[in-house]
């Protein structure tokens, strides 16, 4: 049998209508050759029925049923223990991703053997894998996500941390930081774990513009809830516990910023005037949106913000007189 070009692991908990058939529909929309395997975590009867049904339909699809609730770290580790393929990628269930996606994931790693983990951008991500969009409906987004990808060509850059929603992680990575650490239970800061254990090892973490992947959001919990804040508390004490209290990711509005400041040095990205432009002013929007309530911080981020403003509209000022330049507030 020839093997996958991946493995895509699924972890679901109920909701399937509004979550993991989405997902599962717009994988089936890609004629890759994908394993894609279905961890579902003790779901109610019409979640496993809807699965199963659904896994009849596309072959390429493996369910593992569990008789308890693992979480989102052993559902995982569940899921990359029966993978057959040398990639894994570990994508929500609130997740839809369009055709082609995967296979250019895949190629990317392909061609950069260096790279231990890899991210697409997003709606939906607290990082700088985030881009602003502005539709209300899946779809909606997602073409957005499509003409953002239309300006972005080979566009990668290295971070220190990578969302899971989807998040592409070579298998031998994976074992030898012997997956996601389970202690942590349900959910919360067990990525944010994965990461730094990576980053700590020496492992190269890397975002890619060319890809987008749709993002719902809260698909297994809602974060109003009692219970999940009582979660995050002990999974954040946990996590300061097992990587010390000085290991705070930067607020991704500060990522944003650094994402920005790429498009204006030329030794980083040589993209045509009209894709800069456009990347650009789409995370300059998000950056005026993410403005920080203390006034002293704000100060301060804003005169960064300015300066990178400053920097980019330095760099057009080298392309041909006859191009389009940005209007920057």
């Amino acid at each position: 049998m020839k093997k996958p070009l991946c493995t895509v692991i699924i972890v679901s908990h109920n909701n399937f209508a509004e979550t993991t058939g989405p997902c599962l529909q717009s994988l089936n929309q890609d004629n890759a050759a994908l394993e894609i395997i279905v961890v579902d975590n003790d779901s109610d009867q019409q979640t496993q029925e809807a699965i199963r049904a659904t896994a009849e339909q596309m072959p390429r699809i493996r369910v593992i049923q569990k008789e308890t609730n693992s979480g989102y770290s052993g559902g995982n580790n569940t899921g990359a223990r029966e993978a057959s393929s040398d990639l894994l990628i570990l994508l929500n269930s609130d997740t839809q991703v369009p055709p082609g996606s995967i296979p250019r994931l895949v190629e990317l790693m392909d061609e950069h053997p260096e790279w231990s983990m890899l991210g697409p951008v997003s709606n939906q991500t607290g990082n700088d894998q985030q881009i602003h969009t502005r539709g209300t409906t899946a779809q909606e987004i997602l073409d957005e996500g499509a003409a953002w990808c239309a300006h972005s060509r080979d566009c990668h850059y290295p971070t220190d941390i990578l969302s899971f929603f989807c998040v592409v992680i070579r298998r031998d990575v994976y074992n030898q930081l012997n997956g996601l650490d389970e202690e942590f239970g349900l959910g919360y800061y067990e990525d944010t774990d994965f990461n730094y254990r990576a980053v700590k090892t020496g492992m190269k973490l890397m975002i890619t513009e060319d890809v987008f992947v749709y993002h719902r959001g809260s698909g297994s919990f809602s974060k109003t809830s009692a219970a999940v804040r009582k979660m995050v508390k002990r999974n954040k004490k946990l996590f300061r516990k097992k990587q010390g209290h000085g290991h705070n990711a930067a607020h991704w509005r500060l990522k944003n910023l650094v994402a920005m400041a790429r498009y204006g040095d030329p030794t980083i990205t040589d993209d045509p005037l009209a894709d800069l432009q456009y990347k650009f002013n789409n995370r300059q929007t998000m950056a005026r949106q993410l403005l920080p309530n203390s006034p002293i911080k704000r100060f301060f981020y804003l005169r960064q913000l300015k300066a990178i403003e400053r920097n980019f509209l330095a760099r057009i000022s080298a392309f041909s007189p006859t191009d389009t330049q940005p209007t920057l507030p």
